[in-house]
């Protein structure tokens, strides 16, 4: 196809003609990161002016715990695009929870192993054969994340037209031997950051690696002209018990996200401080699990209202993101653009990345340096501001939908797609 080049002088881009994106779960009410992610790009990509046929083939499936059939079959249409479900085979859950169980415990699971594993996934036959007979209609296929058996699957149908977007990070699940197969097998890697192109082939080690492989992330077009927030009055009057200064924390509550360790230091650091005065908040669904009771000065307030989020978001002296294990973190970027700086775990090389590169907050490594970090902006406020627009700066340049759309229609032609 020919390059396009607007009116407005913006780098030309070369379009696919047409796509099929195929991910376990689909739709509007799917959380998570990886889902998420692939929404907005499909979301983006639909809106361009020469637009590529794109269609979404997905399970019946919503929770991504159960795999239980929630929809019905059949073909719908979500935001204008063409999605196809298709049923979720039974499966063997004491095989399945087995084989969780030996990879939680430290084992290497066999080839033999791996297999029954992935068997035991989540699965659809009738989706598979969909893949069969129609993938060849389509320029590339799009699958994501890596670690579900309709990626590992559904990619070998047609691998020459698939490209995997893993959505990857070091997790015991990462190094086993099936997925090295599944990225050494397809036609491209799009990866959402350069640490996590790097920790790809720091695990796989395959030959042609740079060849196949791209960064691309993900666009925040539609959030750059957010509503103003509540005000501080209103939020109070929603949440009286709260505070500022406040630290807060948005995602799922549990040890995988580290935030057992923010509550440890964050209560450590209330405990050997008696003048200081900040606050934790957390936010999002799900029950603490791994405490008996909050330290004090830690306010649970659980599943909240989006305008809720945004507001306190927004209010509050800095994010904190203490997970080790991210491939993007959509959190931070959602708080930079609201203006706010984030901590981040030293660790993580994604987010700590993002830190570097932005300006736009902080990084720890230890209770000390978690200490240090909270005494310096109880005594400078301004500075979280500061470093929150350095952040919104740097959202905005790297991951407008102008230089997404670039660098994937890069990777289109380095795969030789386009």
């Amino acid at each position: 196809m020919d390059k396009l080049q607007n009116q407005d002088n913006k780098p030309s881009v070369q379009h696919i003609e047409n796509i099929a994106v195929i991910v376990p779960r689909y739709g509007r009410d799917v959380g998570g990161g990886a889902e998420t992610l692939i929404k907005s790009l499909v979301d983006n990509l639909k809106l361009e002016t020469h637009a590529p046929r794109i269609e979404v083939w997905t399970t019946c499936a919503k929770d991504h715990r159960t795999w239980a059939n929630f929809h019905q079959p059949g073909v719908i249409e979500i935001d204008g695009i063409t999605v196809r479900r298709f049923l979720v085979d039974e499966r063997n859950l004491d095989i399945f929870i087995r084989h969780e169980l030996d990879l939680a415990g430290g084992k290497v699971l066999s080839p033999t192993e791996q297999m029954e594993w992935l068997e035991n996934s989540v699965n659809s036959k009738s989706l598979y054969q969909h893949i069969l007979e129609h993938g060849q209609e389509f320029s590339a296929l799009l699958f994501g994340p890596y670690l579900f058996a309709t990626s590992f699957w559904g990619a070998l149908i047609h691998p020459q037209r698939s490209v995997l977007l893993p959505c990857l990070h070091r997790e015991r699940y990462a190094y086993l031997q099936c997925f090295r197969f599944l990225f050494e097998k397809v036609r491209g890697l799009i990866f959402n950051s350069a640490p996590e192109m790097v920790l790809a082939n720091e695990i796989y080690q395959l030959p042609c690696f740079s060849e196949k492989s791209a960064v691309v992330g993900m666009s925040f077009d539609e959030r750059f002209d957010l509503p103003q927030a509540k005000s501080w009055a209103d939020l109070k009057a929603t949440f009286p018990g709260i505070e500022k200064p406040y630290l807060i924390y948005s995602g799922r509550k549990e040890e995988g996200k580290k935030l057992d360790l923010l509550i440890e230091y964050f209560a450590r650091y209330r405990a050997k401080c008696e003048q200081c005065k900040t606050s934790l908040v957390l936010i999002g669904a799900g029950e603490i699990s791994f405490l008996k009771e909050l330290p004090p000065h830690v306010y649970d307030l659980g599943f909240v209202s989006e305008e809720d989020k945004q507001a306190l978001m927004e209010h509050a002296s800095l994010l904190c993101q203490p997970s080790l294990n991210e491939s993007f973190s959509i959190v931070i970027m959602e708080a930079w653009l609201r203006n706010t700086a984030v901590l981040v775990h030293s660790l993580c090389a994604v987010t700590k990345d993002h830190v570097l590169r932005s300006e736009g907050g902080f990084h720890f490594g230890c209770f000390e340096e978690f200490e240090n970090i909270i005494s310096q902006l109880e005594q400078n406020e301004s500075l979280c501001r500061e470093m929150g627009k350095k952040g919104q700066a740097y959202v905005k340049s790297e991951y407008c939908w102008d230089a997404v759309n670039q660098r994937l229609s890069e990777a289109w032609k380095k795969f030789g797609l386009i």
